[in-house]
């Protein structure tokens, strides 16, 4: 019985893993397209191990990321971005607009910091779920683009003591021009402050047997002159359930662990005939210098609800 273990969840063993699923949307993707995830990884040898991650798929190129050392006991996250890329399919690889495939995420443990003495393998085979969002079988049910000049009903709050938050119509990233809403965040404060925010709608979703929610996301923190943060996590939920998690728990280590100044994709299911509120949390440590706020803020546009 392998020592180490990989999990997508944030379930602790020995819980059994819950099924995850990667969804993804192939309307206006680049070609290659890239995947980016964050794992969780497991120690339950009696000495520390050197962490190694790749994986394995037709089609798919993936890169090797050593990880570093983890104590015996220990677990950790990681955020894999553009971990791995493929072709993008076409939309007749997709008939009646989608299609599962499967990928296995290959965990190695080495007794070295060369990784060279293999010690453990652990491996979990992930279904990749492709969709065309734009193909005649799905229904769009909703279409938030905010080119009306107007948030279109988002909202948000802090989650946190210190910090304001609130939407607004941006013009300096857009996916369809001229407009997307903007999630503006302010925190100021000369020592390490922890913010996080929340972004937000509740919607009925369709009675039917599939309902996904798709979310472009664009990330980026402006700092006063001499202030500085960096984004700990990233979260899309239905209230409060988490459905996907990138990032790593709130440290303060000075550092990202998700990606930031760039657009990146999100797509989730949703459960069918019933009201969700979904939200997008965020979360960072940030700190000033002088006296002007330092500024997080998620570009968000082209939000879509379908069904089929």
């Amino acid at each position: 019985m392998s020592k180490i273990e990989l999990r997508l969840s944030n379930v602790d063993p020995p819980n059994p893993e819950p099924k995850r699923t990667i969804y993804r949307d192939i309307v206006n993707l680049p070609d290659p397209v890239k995947l980016g995830l964050t794992i969780r990884y497991f120690n339950h040898d009696d000495v520390g191990l050197y962490f190694q991650i790749t994986g394995s798929a037709p089609g798919y190129t993936f890169n090797t990321v050593n990880l570093g050392l983890l104590a015996s006991g220990a677990d950790a996250y990681a955020n894999l971005d553009e971990f791995a890329s493929r072709a993008k399919p076409s939309p007749s690889d997709l008939p009646n607009g989608e299609k599962d495939e499967n990928i296995t995420l290959i965990l190695k443990a080495y007794t070295d910091s060369a990784y060279t003495n293999l010690k453990w393998t652990f491996e979990r085979v992930v279904t990749v779920h492709w969709i065309n969002s734009a193909d005649p079988a799905w229904t769009v049910d909703v279409l938030n683009n905010f080119d009306d000049g107007t948030t279109q009903g988002w909202a948000a709050a802090r989650e946190t003591d210190i910090g304001i938050a609130y939407t607004e119509v941006r013009t300096d990233y857009v996916l369809s021009p001229p407009y997307s809403c903007g999630f503006h965040g302010q925190t100021e404060g000369t020592t390490a402050i922890r913010f996080r925010s929340r972004f937000y709608k509740s919607f009925t979703t369709p009675n039917k047997d599939k309902v996904f929610a798709i979310l472009n996301l664009r990330y980026q923190i402006i700092p006063e002159p001499d202030g500085w943060g960096y984004g700990k996590n990233l979260r899309i939920q239905n209230g409060d359930t988490i459905l996907v998690y990138l990032g790593k728990p709130y440290d303060t280590v000075l550092q990202d662990y998700f990606p930031r100044n760039k657009w990146i994709r999100i797509v989730v299911p949703l459960p069918k005939n019933t009201t969700v509120e979904v939200r997008v949390v965020v979360e960072s440590i940030s700190k000033n210098v002088g006296y002007y706020p330092n500024h997080h803020i998620i570009n968000f546009d082209d939000f879509k609800i379908i069904s089929k």
